[in-house]
């Protein structure tokens, strides 16, 4: 008994050891060979001095030959000396899931050819708690992302231990910006983030082929610069939309959310784009092409401050419903394009006491040069009804809908310069007794009844003149009724809303 009490604990013992995570990739993604390797990261960092000191970075992961000159001159900007600490972000190319996955629990260090990096397992132990935090620790077993940038830090920054963090592709927004305020607590003097991600896959392999012709290149650098620039200003909404509605295929998009959180809430500083070049440029074969860039943030921590309240909607003028209608334009652009347009609109001048005030919104597309209630004038109209996003959300949001409108034949990029805007920003909803409180021309009408629910603008009787019984008619047939079912049983609710268009 007592020797099998004796193997027990040593088994249990054994299952608890302190272990080293084996280089996964060494061979393939960079050199094997020690020596060899230390030369080329000692090259790739260059031998300049004269450069801000950065507490954050964004750096390509892809193999050496491709992308390590742009790591090299991102990881060249952290002091060798003060930083202690580095936050190691990456996405996971192998498991799917949301959140951030931390090493198993026995995990104090990662090899590399160049030795050792230790784990800074009490860091590492502190985020366990967190129900943010439970990804997969079997995510890091084959993963190159954080991998490839451990020889960069081992020269770099030798010494500084790592917080190695996968994030999940099932990241959302919100839960990005949690994740943040659990790790700015870490945030002192002596520690950095560092960001893996390549950013857009261009080609076949990828599924993902729009862009062709000669300045294929020329596009994909465009495209680039525009997503590396929201992230260079600390613009979490410009980032997350520039990416989803452009469709660029960045891998690691979910843990640049997470630092660009951070850098809103517990940084001040600047962000700078350091280089945007892509794989194609060094092959010269487009058909398989990955962007590589590098950014880098000059600045200091700071304690964490939550985001404020979102303002009560203003009376909005005509110079802000212009931006908005600007803003539904350029996530068209974005959406069918693939370019940066709506990038663009963030980093233009705009107030964010509208575009951030809790608002519904509807995109209305209708033919130019077609006058209201002629026929065929309208093309496509989504919307979002509750006031339970920013505005800008919620217009971003209704003009990619638009696109689709399942009414209508699906909206096709060479559509839109003949096509005029229109967003209709909403009041709250409010109940009404009956179809007699309906003002035409003022309300907005949501009909409900037995499960048929139908909406119109409160535009949409005065262009198709009609009076408060044909539009009822007209709304019930909308929701799937007879032209009379909105005469008994049925919920109203209207609304008002301010009108902004491209045709004014």
């Amino acid at each position: 008994m007592r020797a099998l009490f004796f193997v027990l604990l040593m088994t249990s013992a054994s299952l608890t050891a302190a272990a080293t995570r084996p280089a996964a990739v060494a061979g393939s993604f960079y050199t094997d060979d020690a020596g060899d390797l230390r030369a080329q990261v000692v090259e790739m960092l260059g031998t300049s001095t004269d450069r801000p000191l950065s507490r954050a970075l964004v750096v390509p992961h892809a193999g050496y030959a491709y992308s390590g000159a742009v790591a090299g001159r991102a990881f060249a900007t952290l002091d060798a000396v003060s930083v202690q600490r580095v936050i190691l972000l990456g996405p996971s190319h192998h498991e799917a899931f949301s959140g951030g996955a931390l090493p198993a629990r026995n995990i104090d260090s990662f090899a590399t050819p160049l030795g050792r990096v230790d784990v800074d397992t009490r860091a590492v132990d502190a985020l366990r708690s967190d129900p943010d935090f439970r990804g997969p620790a079997s995510a890091h077993g084959p993963e190159h992302c954080l991998e490839v940038e451990l020889p960069f830090l081992q020269v770099a920054v030798p010494g500084a231990r790592i917080v190695p963090i996968l994030v999940g592709a099932g990241t959302t927004r919100d839960m990005a910006r949690r994740m943040a305020r659990v790790l700015a607590p870490l945030l002192d003097e002596h520690t950095v983030v560092v960001v893996s991600s390549d950013f857009t896959h261009h080609g076949d392999r990828y599924r993902w082929t729009p862009f062709s012709g000669p300045d294929v290149g020329d596009q994909l650098i465009r495209l680039g610069r525009a997503t590396a620039g929201r992230l260079a200003a600390i613009d979490p909404a410009g980032f997350i939309h520039q990416v989803e509605v452009s469709g660029d295929t960045m891998c690691g998009a979910k843990p640049a959310a997470v630092l660009v959180e951070l850098l809103a809430h517990a940084f001040i500083g600047t962000g700078e784009v350091l280089e945007v070049t892509t794989s194609g440029h060094r092959t010269g074969s487009w058909d398989l092409s990955v962007t590589y860039a590098a950014v880098a943030f000059v600045g200091s921590w700071k304690a964490w401050k939550a985001p404020t309240p979102a303002p009560p909607l203003p009376e909005i003028s005509a110079d802000e419903g212009a931006r908005i209608v600007a803003l539904a334009r350029a996530s068209l652009e974005s959406y069918l394009l693939h370019d940066g347009s709506i990038a663009e609109w963030y980093a233009s001048p705009h107030d964010p006491a509208v575009s951030t005030a809790l608002a519904g919104a509807f995109v209305t597309l209708n033919h130019r040069g077609l006058k209201p209630g002629d026929p065929g004038r309208l093309r496509a109209c989504m919307g979002v009804i509750e006031a339970e996003q920013p505005l800008e959300d919620a217009v971003v949001q209704a003009a990619v809908w638009a696109a689709r409108d399942p009414r209508f034949p699906w909206l096709q990029a060479d559509e839109l310069e003949g096509l005029e805007v229109e967003v209709s920003v909403l009041s709250p909803a409010r109940p009404v007794p009956g179809p007699e409180s309906v003002v035409v021309g003022t309300h907005g009408v949501i009909l409900e009844k037995g499960g048929h629910r139908a909406l119109f603008l409160p535009q949409v009787a005065v262009e198709q003149g009609w009076d408060r019984e044909t539009m009822l008619d007209h709304l019930a047939r909308k929701a799937g009724l007879p032209d009379n079912g909105w005469r008994t049983g049925t919920d109203f609710e209207v609304f008002t809303a301010q009108v902004f268009g491209e045709a004014e």
